[in-house]
């Protein structure tokens, strides 16, 4: 965990965090068990997994087992710094039961053999590595596990790629080096994970992240086991998605499983009553197209901005953008959103092998396609995701396709990316819901978290998705319109919701944007010295998810119309609210 403060300040929060929470958890004198992941070298994921887990603690008393620790290969990509001492001292300080080292113990698992099996210990109780795993060759290929050796396979696969920022590892798996290297670590966390679990039988596994080996392996073996896993998200100020066991429907995967959940579910209570909340949907719909921020498509700052208002701005700022980048005017824009291509591969639904895969296959097609304009983006992250030059060597094969422009996404503003948007193509991205949200059809090649709530086109395979690609074009050719004003909506509904209605604002979870994380540590510290945390949100959101078994942390109570009329805005025709 990287935490940049003071020996001074730290101390200070955490005596200030020590008190509050001896004084706000009921006493786990139970058998219950929360395991909870701090793998992650940002201070405000482990933060955040920390209190969801004391909240849900004031709900089913439990102790707590924190895994922490990291190794060189994350430190050499990706992590600027982790302190394991930090991580031991802040779970102290938010009364953990245990903090284990699950890299250490992974590194042990590797060392271990048939005859002399690794041993875990939580609390002074030992715990040997494959107990009660069925004898066989299976299991014990992938060291003391139940998995399905294609699971292991599958996440030491991503973490590979990940690791080394590579869009695809090349050849055959079975012959590929680096991934016969990735395998031993992948297959040991496997271990790790499934004799915690099995020992411990948690009632919730509570994480940061749900792919690659140090956090999707822990996730498939409390799946496995049946075991609720809590999904903390990385944005805004309190979002968790959560898959309890008795609503899974055999997805292949834990998001895919989500998708389908949030998509009922915003049939139901959001769509059901979007006579309530529209005027709420319309706010949040405005202030996002002045500051159109991270998450959506990872901007920030002055890059961010979308001032345009009405057609007749989008009019000229189109004109403008199309004479800028050498496009026919006459021809209309089909926008390809490249991905972060070596972040967590296979996590969701995906009618491709892999991203690369998906953009280097549209391309062939949109070279074959010359009805249209095509403006082909890099991610705004390119860099942090590849270090293959993916992106510039697609470029450098077309560069005789005069109808295909290729271009860093950070070159345009969202003015003009929006302006100059006919028709959007991604697999996952947020642009499958920002851009509909203001009038602009897209189409996905995969499943996001909201491809269930009607928002986009989402092709289930590969032959649906150039048929849909053809019919699209030929569309915009005629002039006609591929959204329909019911997609418009609830894509403004689901801004709405994943923005205010999803995100649970805290006294004890700072917003993810107050930095540095002294500054955060500091407001967290204020908080919890000053105000008592009686009916704090996070407590209350916690319970009602946890009690109604609801896939996400609420703001408030959705299933109850009377309630949302009660608490959300009224707003007047000019746009403002009753109470500006």
């Amino acid at each position: 965990m990287r935490l940049r403060a003071t020996p001074e300040n730290y101390d200070k929060f955490l005596s200030v965090a020590s008190v509050f929470w001896r004084n706000n958890l009921p006493a786990a004198d139970g058998e219950d068990w929360i395991i909870v992941e701090a793998l992650h070298h940002q201070a405000r994921n482990v933060l955040r997994n920390l209190v969801l887990a004391n909240a849900l603690r004031r709900v089913q008393p439990a102790r707590v087992l924190v895994l922490t620790g990291t190794d060189q290969s994350w430190y050499d990509t990706i992590w600027e710094d982790f302190n394991v001492e930090k991580v031991r001292r802040l779970c102290e300080a938010f009364a953990v039961t245990e903090v284990l080292d699950v890299h250490e113990l992974v590194d042990r698992f590797m060392a271990a053999s048939d005859e002399e099996p690794a041993t875990i210990e939580v609390c002074g109780q030992p715990l040997t590595a494959g107990a009660d795993v069925p004898e066989g060759d299976g299991p014990r290929s992938v060291r003391w596990s139940s998995v399905d050796p294609e699971v292991v396979d599958d996440s030491a696969y991503a973490s590979a790629c990940r690791l080394d920022l590579l869009p695809r590892l090349e050849g055959d798996r079975e012959q590929n080096a680096r991934l016969q290297a990735q395998r031993p670590r992948s297959a040991a966390f496997a271990a790790v994970y499934e004799t915690l679990i099995r020992a411990l039988k948690p009632i919730a596994f509570v994480t940061s992240h749900v792919d690659y080996d140090p956090w999707g392996l822990g996730v498939d073996a409390a799946t496995r086991f049946d075991v609720p896993v809590v999904h903390v998200q990385s944005t805004g100020s309190l979002k968790a998605y959560t898959l309890f066991p008795e609503h899974r429907t055999g997805e292949a995967t834990f998001r895919a499983e989500l998708t389908r959940q949030i998509g009922d579910y915003f049939d139901q209570h959001v769509w059901g009553n979007r006579d309530i909340v529209r005027s709420a949907a319309e706010l949040v719909a405005w202030r996002t197209r002045g500051n159109l921020g991270r998450p959506s498509w990872w901007r920030f700052g002055p890059n961010a901005l979308c001032e345009l208002t009405n057609p007749t701005e989008r009019a000229q700022f189109r004109a403008y953008g199309m004479a800028r980048l050498g496009l026919d005017p006459e021809l209309p824009v089909i926008t390809v959103f490249n991905h972060a291509v070596s972040d967590a591969l296979g996590t969701n639904r995906e009618i491709f092998p892999d991203l690369a895969a998906w953009f280097e296959e549209t391309a062939a097609f949109a070279a074959s396609q010359p009805q249209a304009n095509w403006l082909f983006l890099d991610h705004p992250n390119q860099d942090k995701y590849d270090a293959t030059g993916f992106f510039d060597k697609l470029a450098a094969s077309y560069a005789n396709a005069p109808h295909l422009t290729f271009m860093p996404s950070n070159d345009l503003s969202k003015n003009a990316m929006w302006s100059l948007t006919d028709l959007g193509v991604t697999v996952r991205g947020s642009v499958s819901n920002e851009l509909p949200a203001f009038g602009t059809p897209v189409i996905q090649a995969g499943w996001s978290e909201w491809s269930a709530c009607g928002v986009s086109t989402v092709a289930e395979d590969t032959g649906a998705y150039w048929k849909t690609l053809t019919a699209s074009i030929e569309a915009l050719t005629r002039k006609e319109p591929l959204i329909t004003a019911e997609q418009v909506e609830r894509a403004r509904l689901w801004s709405w919701f994943y923005r205010s209605a999803a995100d649970v604002s805290s006294l004890l979870v700072p917003h993810w944007d107050v930095m540095p994380e002294e500054m955060h540590l500091r407001t967290l510290e204020i908080n919890m010295r000053a105000v008592e945390s009686d009916a704090d949100p996070v407590f209350t959101s916690v319970r009602r998810m946890w009690t109604r078994r609801e896939p996400f942390l609420t703001r408030f109570d959705l299933t109850n119309p009377e309630t949302l009329k009660e608490l959300l805005p009224v707003m007047r025709n000019d746009g403002a609210r009753d109470d500006d």
